[in-house]
């Protein structure tokens, strides 16, 4: 996330490096006006944040770019399906989003090409959430079915579906510690 806001402060300002720099100490350094998903330990929201301010980063670069390429669009694209999937709320955020484009789009600021594409990307966008949500859920379900028919009682289901998720959760610590090298009794913000 930090890195996203160095290269978003770096873009508002002209591409240099001192106004990324200020960007981020603004966020770190605003305490009082922070919102609990800034100082948290991670909720779904966090997982979630990151994409927005590359999201952000992205339709600012296409809404002060005049070139028609699809490259950026794509990457929007795949920043507001990786922005929605993690947070169910995120959609809101998109939605707010396009209705402060709205304003800029009447008064003449926003070319209305773009504007449609940007609307229209949303709506992809949406849709393509919304399949990948029904996929999961859809394979939950077969999974659990699958289980079932092998005959294994409900308690025995839950039981064997919370020791997995109680030896994933060990695993995945000890290996993202070993990876990063974090040790045990360094407490996170």
């Amino acid at each position: 996330g930090v890195l996203y806001f160095q290269l978003y402060g770096q873009f508002w300002n002209n591409g240099t490096q001192l106004g990324g720099l200020i960007t981020v100490l603004c966020f770190f350094f605003n305490h009082g006006e922070a919102t609990r998903v800034m100082w948290t330990s991670p909720l779904r929201e966090s997982f979630s944040y990151p994409f927005l301010v590359l999201q952000m980063y992205i339709l600012t670069l296409i809404l002060r770019t005049s070139s028609n390429d699809r490259r950026p669009f794509i990457a929007l694209c795949l920043s507001n399906v990786a922005f929605m999937l993690p947070w169910q709320f995120a959609q809101f955020i998109l939605f707010t989003q396009i209705a402060s484009l709205f304003p800029m789009y009447v008064v003449g600021y926003i070319k209305p090409r773009k504007f449609q594409k940007i609307s229209y990307l949303n709506m992809v966008t949406f849709l393509i959430y919304v399949i990948l949500r029904v996929y999961k859920i859809e394979a939950i379900i077969l999974k659990r079915n699958e289980i079932q028919k092998l005959g294994v009682s409900k308690l025995n289901f839950w039981l064997i579906q919370g020791s997995a998720w109680w030896c994933g959760t060990i695993i995945l610590k000890f290996l993202t510690s070993k990876i990063l090298g974090v040790s045990d009794h360094v407490s996170t913000f």
